[in-house]
């Protein structure tokens, strides 16, 4: 474990951590990356679109995938990449003795031996329901860009969609069902002005990545 100071981007926020207590591999931080997150109770469609988005051309580019370590679009964010040997860092409220749920443990576990897992808390640290909040604007954060995949009227991901935009961070959702309410997140953000990602070649954009459209005239 090494306990570090904010730097880069987190460092710009208005409210940075006084520390960062880190586990695995601390290079991460200097790297590029993308925060995704989305609600606990991640369906088919989130876990498709997904799939479509953690290609291998983030590993490629070293892009840092962020994430909660959260059950859910979190936990299979974080199980994606290790999949796809694309980097990951999980951020988690509170310490990180504490904060875990026991379904990301494994994960977690997984994450130490090449990735990184941090936590604003020393070990031992009473995990405490604002801590969750605290810990969301780290992962708005640490990234120039932040990805809603499924998000309740009240999830917290919507928290981490704010904050992010008070941070004047790029902030991208995935439309869904207008009858689904864990779509319904992402739709009021998309109908505020989040850019709204409906394909690859959307989510590559982020990265600055532009596929040549070809035009078809009749």
């Amino acid at each position: 474990m090494k306990i570090l100071q904010p730097s880069g981007l987190l460092l710009k926020i208005s409210d940075p951590p006084k520390a960062l207590y880190c586990y695995g591999n601390t290079s991460l931080l200097s790297n590029p990356s993308v925060t995704i997150v989305g609600t606990r109770s991640i369906t088919k469609y989130g876990i498709q679109v997904l799939d479509i988005f953690l290609n291998s051309f983030l590993q490629e580019l070293g892009i840092v995938v962020v994430s909660g370590l959260a059950r859910g679009v979190d936990s299979y964010v974080h199980r994606k990449c290790l999949e796809k040997s694309i980097s990951t860092i999980a951020v988690v409220p509170g310490g990180v003795d504490t904060a875990i749920p026991s379904s990301s443990r494994a994960i977690c576990k997984e994450m130490l031996k090449n990735n990184l897992v941090i936590a604003e808390y020393p070990e031992g640290t009473k995990l405490s329901k604002y801590m969750y909040i605290q810990r969301n604007r780290i992962l708005a954060g640490v990234s120039p860009s932040t990805v809603v995949i499924e998000a309740g009227e009240n999830s917290g991901s919507l928290t981490t969609a704010k904050l992010a935009l008070d941070y004047n961070r790029d902030v991208h959702v995935v439309p869904g069902n207008i009858t689904s309410p864990l779509s319904k997140g992402c739709n009021i953000l998309a109908q505020q002005g989040a850019n709204v990602l409906t394909s690859l070649s959307d989510f590559k954009e982020i990265f600055g990545i532009f596929e040549e459209q070809r035009k078809m005239f009749f």
